[in-house]
């Protein structure tokens, strides 16, 4: 990671897209989130990384139980889905229930349709490729196109009777949840208008207790309250003092050492309270202050859809000529750090022809807090 981030400078100082864009960005009220999905990002991408190497090893995909991994992996995508509901519902609190539903679906379509798309895309050539351009079924292929087509909602997990999941590490199952919050916000929001409104949405809470996804579902649950805790206590200065930059690292080992496996009430409860830490201000001795910090965030979206696929391109071309299971430890990770710079190169080309061009034609009809501008990079 400290390699990457070195890497990084280069796109920061030299490059004259990302050194003007990067300078330009505002100091919103919630800088520091826009500091933190960068790291957020690598953090899938190295529980993916090890991911592979068991994957070369046992044949099959499974995410990895090491355990550092897969909470690094875990706690990063409890995060992002913590990000996202407590920026949308601080809005919706904001203006007391009251959701512009086209501007909320027309931002997020301009936000997370082109990627997403241009990543189907390429996992779907690949795919035909390797099967070479065999077409199982005329009625697979539109299913799988149409799937794709519903921009994750529904998760697409083959493409022409191929199993994708190695080759974007299947992380299109994050967007599911994510499109279905956007879907229901509107009609969630209405609980802030009236008590006759929360009486009548105690249905949908119900049923997101109960709902077989329901340990996906409480994460939200958790931004939608840090959401409520912020608008009731709007500053917490001493946050913000460098010793408090302890705190939210001792929330991440006391995960650690608490939980063996990610995605548990008690991990959500002290990840909100690390992710209240950010919001506060606390920019963790600095880092999320950084232009670096704030480049790889800009382009965390596409670090996130295109992480996979490189792992996988670098991976099985080792593997060509060594297993990669015969590999030694710091060859392994030689090919890790190859895979994380080819990334960081990867995502700035995405960003900057496909992200950036749609990104530029959302324009809320008037200036609103910065809290609300982030939110239009949130993934």
């Amino acid at each position: 990671m400290a390699a990457v981030v070195l890497f990084s400078l280069l796109f920061v100082y030299r490059v004259p897209f990302y050194k003007k864009l990067i300078s330009t960005q505002e100091h919103g009220r919630h800088e520091m989130l826009d500091g933190l999905r960068g790291f957020l990002a690598f953090g899938v991408f190295f529980q993916h990384a090890v991911t592979h190497y068991f994957y070369f090893r046992n044949g099959f995909w499974e995410i990895t139980d090491v355990r550092f991994y897969r909470h690094l992996g875990g706690e990063s995508v409890i995060l992002f889905f913590i990000i996202t509901s407590f920026l949308y519902w601080s809005k919706a609190i904001a203006k007391k229930g009251e959701v512009d539903v086209g501007q909320l679906y027309r931002s997020r379509l301009l936000r997370l349709a082109p990627m997403y798309l241009f990543s189907a895309g390429v996992v779907s050539l690949f795919a035909l490729v390797i099967t070479q351009f065999n077409i199982v079924s005329f009625r697979g292929i539109v299913y799988d196109l149409i799937s794709w087509l519903t921009l994750g909602l529904k998760t697409a997990v083959s493409f022409n009777g191929y199993s994708i999941i190695p080759i974007n590490a299947g992380i299109h199952w994050t967007l599911h949840f994510e499109w279905i919050f956007y879907l229901v916000l509107p009609l969630a929001a209405l609980v802030l208008k009236n008590n006759v409104m929360k009486i009548m949405m105690v249905p949908i809470y119900l049923y997101i207790l109960i709902a077989p996804d329901r340990g996906y579902w409480i994460i939200f649950l958790f931004g939608i309250a840090a959401a409520h805790i912020v608008h009731h206590y709007p500053v917490m200065k001493w946050l913000k003092k460098p010793a408090a930059s302890f705190i939210p690292i001792i929330g991440f080992l006391l995960i650690y050492f608490t939980q063996y496996k990610p995605y548990s009430v008690l991990q959500y409860g002290i990840a909100m309270c690390i992710f209240l830490c950010f919001v506060y201000g606390n920019d963790m001795f600095g880092l999320l202050r950084t232009s670096v910090a704030k480049f790889l965030s800009t382009i965390s979206y596409s670090i996130y859809l295109m992480h996979g696929i490189v792992l996988y391109c670098v991976l099985h071309t080792a593997n060509f000529f060594t297993p990669i299971h015969l590999l030694s430890p710091m060859f392994f990770w030689y090919l890790i750090l190859l895979s994380g710079l080819l990334t960081v190169v990867v995502a700035s080309i995405t960003y900057r022809y496909i992200e950036h061009p749609f990104l530029s034609r959302i324009k809320p009809k008037k200036v609103e807090t910065a809290s609300s501008e982030i939110s239009e990079r949130v993934m």
